[in-house]
């Protein structure tokens, strides 16, 4: 679905916090190599390898790999596989690894392979990190409340953003007895990101829940939701949760 449009996925998605990033780098080391799994445009792996992770991005859609590639040619040490992560053969060199990463694709993924292939890419003590942007529901802004009060009207039961509750994180699924990990590690990373009403429009259209509106609906709820921004200056200062799920091998 997200392929369908990958330039503008690449330009409107928010990437991710620091404080992530930090906490990946202090986990895997200066140098890491790394295995990003479902790495769409780069987005993740473009803030690794600006900490000097090396490594690989495995994309299966062939229009989010092209420009993960073009995102990472500065970074010669890392190249893009375009091929479903499931059926993944790594090259020499990209295993053992000391860090598999997937930002937003786990529950992508097929519940009987993906845990036991990270099992099989990781050295002993490396880590998987599992990690999502979610929309922020502490906020409460006029702005927000505003936003939310035209998708009551217009969409009842949808929102501003998909919250991706429910997160398929492996404990809740349920760890494989086969598999050795230490016990997971769970963080919730909050911050912001400022859009124009145009940036957060064209952000809005990457998103599952507006993508399955009628061309009719959409239009409803961009036209209204961008009116409310405008009403509001012009500016809407966007609040995440970054949800975080980790452990490392055994």
């Amino acid at each position: 679905m997200f392929g369908e449009d990958a330039e503008r996925y690449d330009r409107a998605r928010p990437a991710y916090p620091a404080e992530l990033v930090d906490i990946l780098a202090g986990w895997a080391g200066d140098g890491a190599r790394v295995v990003d799994v479902g790495c769409g445009t780069g987005k993740a792996a473009c803030l690794l390898a600006e900490r000097a992770m090396v490594g690989v991005g495995v994309e299966p859609h062939p229009a989010m790999a092209a420009i993960a590639r073009a995102n990472l040619a500065p970074w010669p040490a890392w190249r893009v596989d375009t091929s479903p992560f499931e059926t993944w053969a790594p090259a020499a060199g990209d295993v053992p690894a000391d860090l598999v990463t997937c930002a937003q694709a786990w529950h992508w993924l097929d519940p009987g392979v993906r845990l036991h292939k990270v099992h099989g890419l990781l050295r002993p003590g490396g880590w998987v990190a599992l990690f999502w942007n979610t929309p922020d529901e502490a906020d409460d802004s006029p702005l927000r409340r505003a936003i939310d009060a035209v998708y009551d009207r217009l969409d009842p039961g949808s929102t501003v953003l998909p919250s991706c509750g429910g997160l398929p994180t492996p404990d809740t699924d349920g760890m494989p007895g086969d598999l050795a990990f230490r016990p997971p590690v769970r963080r919730t990373i909050r911050w912001s990101h400022p859009y124009t009403t145009a940036e957060w429009l064209d952000l809005l259209q990457t998103h599952s829940n507006h993508r399955l509106m009628s061309p009719d609906q959409l239009d409803r709820v961009l036209t209204e939701v961008g009116a409310v921004i405008d009403d509001h200056g012009g500016a809407f200062e966007a609040r995440y949760a970054t949800v975080l799920w980790a452990a490392a091998r055994a």
